[in-house]
């Protein structure tokens, strides 16, 4: 059974813009009324939904990560926001200088 991280296909270091990133992506990939013609894009998208549901949840993350033996001080949180100081301080300047993330899709 894949974890929560691998159907996103992400690390379990990301940050939340990623993870939200990863899920947009993957949802309009592998939307049931994109394909059609296969039987188990139903599945695929209720997976996709259920792992997005947790991780997009800090506490409910938090959770999961103890219970599959992930560490905190292995993981990447900068809390709810998720915004690094160097991004706040770009982002009170008036044009960002740096991107949130950098996601590129498995394909």
């Amino acid at each position: 059974m894949k974890s929560l991280y691998e159907t996103l296909e992400v690390s379990p270091r990301a940050s939340n813009f990623v993870i939200r990133a990863a899920y947009r992506c993957l949802a309009q990939h592998d939307h049931p009324d994109k394909n059609p013609e296969s039987e188990d894009a139903g599945q695929w998208m209720s997976n996709i939904n259920r792992a997005y549901a947790v991780l997009s949840n800090l506490e409910k993350r938090q959770e999961y990560d103890v219970s599959q033996g992930i560490t905190q001080d292995f993981c990447e949180r900068r809390g709810v926001g998720s915004i690094s100081p160097a991004q706040r301080k770009s982002h009170d300047k008036g044009s960002p200088t740096v991107r949130p993330f950098a996601f590129r899709p498995f394909s």
